[in-house]
This record gives structure tokens, sequence and C-alpha cells, in this order.
């Protein structure tokens, strides 16, 4: 398998979350989200996608752009993979709300800065 640039994993993640949004644009609010359970497991599979994608960034992009929140990205993945059984859906409508357009926009710039420096 080909090993794939910390790039495509920053495109992933961006992906997820357009995804993210527009599964939670499907639903009225947090009511119809917590009403959804087809939704909320696509959410919650998109969250494990940006976390492992997180997970993928070398340590010195992470370093060299620590206003996103790589650690949390990834612990969410985990809290999602491992303690699925407990998982609050409230708390990923929360996420969303409160942090996902931030995060994707800093991504954005992330990936923008890095390409700009590979040319």
């Amino acid at each position: 398998m080909k090993e794939r640039g910390y790039l495509a994993y920053i495109e992933d993640m961006i992906e997820a979350i357009d995804k993210i949004i527009r599964y939670l644009e499907t639903v009225n609010g947090l009511k119809g989200f917590l009403g959804n359970e087809m939704v909320i497991d696509a959410v919650t599979r998109n969250y494990e996608i940006i976390g492992e994608a997180a997970n993928q960034i070398p340590k010195a992009i992470k370093d060299k752009h620590p206003e996103v929140p790589w650690r949390q990205m990834y612990g969410l993945r985990n809290f999602a993979a491992h303690e699925y059984h407990t998982i609050d859906p409230q708390i990923l409508w929360e996420i969303a709300e409160d942090h996902l357009l931030e995060n994707k926009i800093q991504l954005e710039e992330v990936l923008e800065k890095e390409r700009d420096k590979e040319r």
C-alpha cells in the first residue's frame, strides 16, 4: 500500500468536518439529532476519521500549528472507538456547534501554508 503524505490526512479531516456539518443540517436541532440514530452513527464515524487522521500528522507539523487541537481530536477518536457504549451524542452535537467550523478554518489554513511551503 502506498504511503500517504500528511497533506492528504489534513484533506481527510476537512472532508470529514464537511460531512458532519452536512449530516447535522438534515436534522432539526439537538432534539432531531438525538432522535436520529443513523445521523449519530455517521457523525461519530466522521469524528473517528478526524481523530485517526490527526494522529497521522507529523509531530513537527503539529508543533508548528498548535492552534489546531490535534490531541483532543485524537482523544475523541479513541473515546468513540473504545468507549462507544458510553458516548453521549449531545457531546458530539456540542463539539460540532462550538468547534467544528473553527477547526475547519484552522485546518484549511494549515493546508494552505504547508502546500505553499512545498511549492
